[in-house]
């Protein structure tokens, strides 16, 4: 005896567009299956990876995924669920700004040891140890870079004199005199 194929013939694209609308519709997958030629199991999951909806769909009704498929909370969601975060948040942003604005080798020292230490306290090994290599060599440069460090480069204090006599002028009115006189001198020159 030979086994036959009980297979249902494939769907062109065709037929499975007017199945589509047919879903949407809402047209149950049993009377879809047997009015194209199919199974009702190839509707369903066709439907599921095409991710057709039927137009009654309401997503409020879908369950919350679970929590270890949830994305990962933004800054403001953690603060509202612990205001002591409010806190650390105030503290690591003072910390970052005093490093931007105000570079000091003691200050980079002590933040490198502190995300060290936080990073070896929650298991992050790596991070951990780049933090310490960071930490090293401030430590070795430390003395260097307090000794040759200035808070301004030269041209800063140009730059600054520059705008200061700028600000002067305008506040007394000279602007369009200092720009006059200014072309008066390019004309004598030519």
């Amino acid at each position: 005896m030979t086994q036959t194929d009980h297979r249902p013939p494939r769907l062109t694209a065709e037929t499975w567009g007017h199945a589509r609308e047919d879903f949407i519709a809402g047209v149950s997958c049993a009377v879809i299956a047997e009015r194209y030629g199919t199974t009702d199991r190839s509707v369903r999951r066709r439907a599921a990876l095409e991710g057709w909806r039927r137009r009654d769909f309401l997503p409020a009704r879908v369950a919350p995924p679970p929590p270890w498929m949830a994305g990962p909370r933004t800054k403001d969601e953690e603060m509202e669920t612990d205001p002591a975060l409010e806190e650390v948040d105030a503290a690591e942003s003072t910390s970052r700004f005093g490093l931007l604005f105000n570079p000091h080798p003691r200050t980079l020292r002590r933040f490198a040891f502190r995300q060290a230490a936080e990073n070896a306290a929650v298991d992050r090994p790596q991070q951990a140890v780049a933090w310490m290599r960071l930490c090293q060599l401030v430590e070795r440069c430390g003395d260097g870079l307090d000794s040759d460090a200035a808070a301004f480069r030269e041209v800063d204090y140009v730059r600054a004199a520059y705008l200061h006599r700028i600000n002067e002028a305008i506040a007394e009115g000279r602007v369009e005199d200092d720009e006059a006189a200014a072309e008066e001198e390019a004309a004598e020159e030519t």
